[in-house]
């Protein structure tokens, strides 16, 4: 089997029970870890053989990152994480004050907090709408045990940004839309492309976090007319933390000033004394200093892993394997998230309540927490995300552990 090399990888981590968290962070492979210490021997070793390694490693690794997403190599620069990406893009946007951004109420933090401050700085208003579901998933095709609709004790609803949502709240002040590629809480696929047609035709910066897409999910930055997007190598990319990086539109890099500046953001001798503020003509003038070699290094050696086994069929085992999934909750009748009863909003990221085993007393929310406290215990590795149990499915995952987790899932006896 094409992936059984794949999953064989992620023995060390498959043999201490089920991991289905990847949507919090992924494992690495032993060449991670080995290409990480290489770098840092190097180092140690004689440094100026460390720079010409990183002079070698950054082109070849922002190479990667671009065919991940159908960019030029020139498009990307390094980050420590999404949270810095998106603060790059919410600071490089020129806004004036009274224009606004749209974001949807389910956003992760990260996207959040970085537009609530040009609120207080810049006076750029936030435009936080309410979460919603495309048309064809609300009524009738929402009805049932095994939807969570309308649940008052639900810490969230379910749904993301779409087209309708777009057009009731946005004005002649709109300046950018952000939005998650998928959601972190429910899993809820964003229509991209639609979005980004959208925002493209009425001239509006599309920024998108990707941090729970890259890596088991296709991303075309181009088809998708995305101007931002800010990715990280820890979850689905199977990479170190602290490693990030933003995907700039090349049209739009010359006209951007970023917010922050320093000697790699400039071109020319950074030992020069002129102090010449001459930003780069590609997206590393949004880098401020020597990124970070060692993360970088270990993205690199992952991604060429990926690359080796191939993104599609990574892809499309997630798919199938998380299909698998929602059908055994289904079968046990527990109650899903809108979003994963549809392949068009859907994504590998499965979420659920704990349903029907509520005893008296007890609230939706208080009783999923014991299940998830209960499936932990059983060294099944998910989270609790805003009243939902999140498993996040990748593609070393296989049938067979979701199968066994049914097999726990049925044992389960809820307490008072």
């Amino acid at each position: 089997m094409a992936l059984e090399p794949f999953r064989q990888a992620f023995s060390q981590t498959t043999r201490q029970g089920i991991f289905f968290d990847n949507a919090s962070m992924g494992p690495v492979i032993p060449a991670v870890t080995q290409a990480m210490a290489r770098c840092m021997e190097l180092r140690q070793a004689m440094p100026m053989k460390y720079y010409r390694y990183a002079e070698e490693l950054f082109p070849a690794c922002r190479g990667r990152i671009a065919a991940l997403m159908g960019a030029q190599a020139s498009e990307i620069a390094f980050t420590e994480n999404v949270a810095y990406g998106i603060n790059c893009a919410a600071g490089a946007i020129p806004f004036q004050p009274g224009d606004n951004v749209i974001l949807c109420d389910r956003e992760f933090a990260s996207n959040v907090y970085p537009w609530m401050l040009l609120e207080r700085t810049r006076g750029v208003r936030v435009r936080m709408v309410p979460s919603g579901l495309p048309e064809n998933l609300t009524a009738s095709g929402l009805s049932g045990s095994s939807v969570i609709a309308g649940n008052p004790d639900a810490a969230c609803g379910s749904g993301g940004l779409t087209l309708e949502l777009l057009e009731q709240y946005a004005d002649e002040r709109t300046r950018a839309v952000a939005v998650s590629s998928v959601e972190f809480s429910d899993g809820y696929a964003a229509d991209l492309e639609a979005i980004g047609r959208w925002c493209h035709e009425r001239n509006i910066y599309f920024v998108v976090d990707g941090a729970q897409s890259l890596g088991v999910r296709p991303m075309d930055v181009k088809k998708y007319h995305i101007d931002f997007l800010a990715g990280l190598s820890s979850k689905w990319l199977l990479g170190p933390f602290s490693t990030g990086f933003l995907y700039v539109r090349k049209e739009l890099i010359s006209q951007l000033v970023p917010p922050f500046a320093g000697a790699d953001s400039v071109r020319g001798d950074v030992d020069a004394l002129d102090y010449a503020l001459d930003f780069k003509e590609d997206a590393s003038r949004f880098e401020t200093g020597l990124p970070n070699a060692p993360g970088i290094a270990g993205l690199n050696a992952s991604l060429a892993f990926m690359e080796e086994i191939g993104f599609e069929a990574i892809y499309k085992e997630a798919w199938k394997v998380s299909a698998a999934l929602i059908r055994v909750l289904k079968e046990l009748h527990f109650p899903l998230a809108p979003c994963a009863l549809s392949d068009a909003c859907r994504s590998t990221i499965v979420s659920f309540q704990a349903g029907p085993h509520i005893p008296a007393g007890q609230t939706a929310t208080e009783a999923t927490q014991k299940l998830y406290r209960y499936l932990r215990e059983q060294n099944i590795a998910c989270s609790f995300r805003c009243g939902y149990i999140r498993m996040g499915i990748h593609g070393y995952n296989s049938e067979e552990e979701v199968f066994k987790a049914a097999e726990i899932l049925k044992k389960y006896r809820p307490s008072v």
